[in-house]
């Protein structure tokens, strides 16, 4: 089975990675947590998971059993860490995974030290399913997550290099590390590869020819979801960053007019010469200095600089209402002892600050607006392309589809070709069999007329000379028997013994002919009866009559069948015969008789059991062969044939005949008849 290295080169990779950076948080080295300085830094518990998502890949270098064993280990391990940073990330709970002693000697912007982004535990959660997920039975689940992931990873890519915070950014949840995206990436396409490779090496030709029919199809659609999902999100982002930043831009100008004007109120204090002016004035620059107190909340330093300059401007309102309590105010006294170089040094400090929030959001604006410009064109031109791709996967489908049309025509012609000189092919096949069958019937006419006539001979030209030793035997017995010696009477008696035996061989040879060419005629039948009937007639045959009376014969009630009442009649006395012979031999013969209807197969089911000598079942193949015996004869005397009769007459009527034995344990011989056989 061909086996492919990717995955587990993949895996390598992931595992130096989780390695080196989980080495950059145990020697404190920043350089080895992230791309670039000043960029996200990969937790260690991601570390971890990447350490184990490698480990899992590479398992299946190892034997089947090993690496089946430790890719579940390491996928569990994901699964933990994974799911107990999502709790921590959703709800306020703390498992001690995030190891946060261990990161706060690194500075970074991750408000959390040490937990891992919810769309990076999202997405390790998915990969440790995937993992698992290795029979064939998952052919969707594995793609379907390899998928979301590298969706995940491409918006937190996306969102790191174009300052997208929507992208990346779990709205105050850690953010996803550039590092962590690109690994994410590797885990998810190793996945996609792995089970690529799953299927071409389980599933069969006819699976595999159709997988990879629907395969561009399935493909071309997973990317394209994947893709306009992904750009869904970061244009949706890129937007929503713009309107952000351009909102704090305004802020930024509004602070700065609101600062502006309070200014201007405060240099036109020193002008009025009127108390209501100058109250006026005074109320101006109060609401101005609250609302830069609200407009500031987002930067504390400034906030403290408006509060202290409203402090300074309340000082010098109320020095003026202690020196001019008339409604007349002298200007010069206005000024007279008061300080005016904190107040000045504030503002400006205020006014300064603001300017380089304005040039820094304004230059974040246009980065955003840029950013959001790639955006919307890559997003355009990516959408473009898969039009593109559309169209000619459609146009290669419809070629294909054209193709095997034409293809299909030309089979069917062909087809019909064939087809045609088939039907010739068998006409003339028809023809011959038709003449065949007639010469075959007139070779079984001679034949039956040879066969008729060697039966005419066996019956006349053999029985003849057969009577005649036996009888001439008989009365050499009777006449001469004091004259023979000892082996003279012997060597007469195998003289008789042989030619008796002869003539029943005779007799059942020729039963057995006749019955090819005998009529059926099929009645109803009472079986129990019949059987009493046969049972009769063995117990009245001076052969039989000592062992049948020693013989138990339990007859059970049998249920009746359509049959021809001579011919079954001969069946259920070879069978009976047979079982108070082979087993006469044993202290207490036990002989069972019964049957059973097998709805199922619409049959009758009837059986001959016996507690005799039995054979063995590798002999079976002789059991209903003509003059096949298992048994010498002078162990049990027999002609063979009587199997074969059964066989013959059971077959006729459309039924069969088995047996089932075991040496010195008896035989149970078992034959059917069909259920409601028509009379005819």
């Amino acid at each position: 089975m061909a086996r492919s290295y990717y995955p587990s080169l993949i895996g390598v990779i992931l595992f130096i990675g989780g390695a080196t950076v989980m080495l950059g948080w145990l020697l404190k080295q920043p350089a080895l947590l992230y791309f670039s300085a000043g960029g996200k830094a990969m937790v260690s518990a991601t570390a971890v998971c990447f350490m184990l998502a490698g480990i899992a890949l590479m398992s299946a270098v190892f034997s089947s059993h090993y690496s089946k064993i430790i890719r579940f280990v390491a996928a569990c391990g994901i699964s933990i860490i994974a799911g107990l940073m999502l709790l921590e990330n959703f709800f306020p709970s703390f498992s001690g995974v995030d190891f946060i002693a261990f990161h706060t000697w690194l500075k970074d912007t991750n408000p959390h030290p040490g937990r891992m982004a919810p769309n990076t535990a999202l997405a390790m959660l998915m990969g440790s399913i995937a993992l698992l997920r290795a029979k064939p039975y998952f052919q969707i689940m594995p793609y379907a997550l390899a998928a979301v992931m590298l969706s995940i990873s491409a918006l937190g890519i996306v969102g790191a290099l174009l300052l997208l915070d929507l992208a990346y950014n779990w709205y105050g949840f850690s953010r996803m590390a550039l590092m962590t995206g690109f690994g994410v990436a590797l885990f998810a396409s190793a996945l996609i590869v792995e089970r690529l490779q799953f299927n071409k090496n389980n599933l069969d030709a006819s699976q595999d020819l159709r997988l990879k029919g629907e395969a561009g199809i399935y493909s071309f659609l997973g990317v394209a979801v994947t893709l306009f999902v992904t750009m869904m999100l970061v244009s949706y982002g890129s937007i929503r960053s713009l309107d952000a930043r351009n909102n704090w831009v305004e802020h930024t100008y509004e602070v700065q007019l609101s600062a502006d004007k309070m200014v201007a109120s405060y240099l036109k204090m020193h002008l009025v010469s009127e108390r209501k002016d100058f109250e006026f004035l005074a109320n101006e620059i109060r609401n101005q200095l609250s609302f830069l107190i609200g407009m500031t909340i987002d930067n504390p330093p400034q906030q403290d600089r408006v509060k202290n300059i409203k402090r300074l401007v309340e000082q010098r309102l109320e020095a003026i209402d202690e020196i001019m309590p008339s409604d007349q105010i002298n200007l010069s006294l206005n000024m007279a002892g008061l300080e005016t170089a904190s107040f000045d040094r504030l503002v400006e400090e205020f006014i300064t600050t603001e300017n380089q929030l304005l040039d820094k959001r304004k230059a974040e604006s246009e980065q955003s607006t840029s950013s959001t410009i790639i955006v919307i064109v890559v997003g355009n031109m990516l959408g473009f392309v898969m039009l593109l791709l559309a169209f000619n996967l459609l146009k290669r489908q419809n070629e294909q589809r054209s193709l095997l049309e034409v293809a299909l025509q030309k089979a069917n012609i062909e087809l019909e070709h064939n087809v045609h000189e088939r039907t010739q092919e068998l006409a003339r096949a028809n023809n011959d069999l038709a003449g065949m069958n007639a010469t075959l019937e007139q070779r079984i006419g001679e034949r039956t007329a040879e066969l008729e006539s060697f039966s005419y001979s066996i019956s006349h030209d053999l029985r003849a000379p057969l009577r005649a030793i036996d009888g001439f035997g008989l009365m050499l017995e009777e006449d001469y028997a004091g004259k023979l010696d000892k082996d003279g009477a012997r060597y007469l008696s195998v003289i008789r013994s042989n030619s008796q035996r002869m003539g029943h061989l005779i007799d059942d040879l020729l039963t057995f002919s006749r019955l090819g060419r005998q009529n059926i005629s099929k009645n109803h039948l009472e079986m129990t009866l019949l059987v009493k009937e046969v049972m009769q007639e063995i117990s009245q045959d001076s052969a039989q009559n000592a062992a049948f009376k020693k013989a138990d014969i339990q007859l059970l009630d049998l249920p009746g069948a359509k049959a021809d009442r001579s011919l079954l009649k001969q069946v259920w006395i070879n069978l009976l015969s047979n079982a108070i012979k082979y087993s006469s031999k044993v202290e207490q013969a036990v002989i069972k008789i019964s049957a059973s209807v097998n709805v199922d197969q619409h049959e009758v089911v009837y059986s001959v059991q016996d507690n005799g000598v039995g054979f063995s079942m590798d002999y079976y193949n002789k059991l209903f062969g003509v003059f096949q015996r298992l048994h010498h004869n002078n162990e049990i005397s027999g002609t063979g044939v009587g199997l074969a009769i059964a066989q013959r007459v059971l077959l006729r009527h459309g039924g069969r005949i088995w047996a089932e034995s075991k040496i010195n344990e008896g035989a149970t011989f078992f034959f059917t008849l069909p259920i409601g056989e028509p009379n005819e």
